[in-house]
């Protein structure tokens, strides 16, 4: 009965010492496993991120049916947005173009058969302000460059305009 019990402790001990060898690598195992998961996740997380920013992205390019804003500058033809429009009034509080396209006067625009609304103003000056409003909008510090590359001839006119628009 003795050698019986030393034979049952002794086959214990040796089980209890393959079980945590077993345990040990196991563990380790899963700790590795661990590591992998949480680096997979911070570059989930990352690309979560960097497809965020990409959808922002293009949603900013990407004009809504709603904002879109159909001209007729003296017979030049345009197509913008509000958002880009009402960028006059981030750099002129009192811009009658900034508040013309504000929603507040919506009734008050009267559009053609093409859904434009028509200016009588020149539509060659005006291509320079919508330019700058685009550029201004996008946060470009140039954005007013090309105006003040006109020629003192057409810049008396561009004055002329940008006091018409407030």
């Amino acid at each position: 009965m003795e050698q019986a019990l030393q034979t049952y402790e002794r086959a214990t001990k040796e089980a209890m010492t393959e079980f945590r060898a077993v345990w040990e690598v196991e563990k380790e195992k899963l700790s590795r496993e661990r590591l992998e998961l949480e680096e997979d996740r911070t570059c989930l997380e990352s690309d979560r991120a960097a497809l965020a920013a990409e959808i922002a992205g293009v949603e900013g390019m990407v004009a809504r049916p709603t904002d879109r804003v159909l001209l007729d500058v003296g017979g030049k033809h345009y197509a913008t947005t509000r958002r880009t429009l009402t960028t006059a009034l981030t750099v002129a509080p009192d811009s009658y173009l900034g508040a013309m396209f504000s929603g507040r006067h919506e009734r008050r625009l009267q559009r053609d058969e093409e859904g434009r609304v028509f200016l009588d103003r020149s539509g060659a000056m005006f291509e320079y302000i919508l330019d700058f409003l685009r550029g201004h909008n996008a946060g470009d510090e140039h954005a007013a460059f090309a105006i003040h590359a006109l020629p003192e001839t057409q810049m008396a006119a561009m004055r002329q305009e940008l006091d018409y628009y407030g």
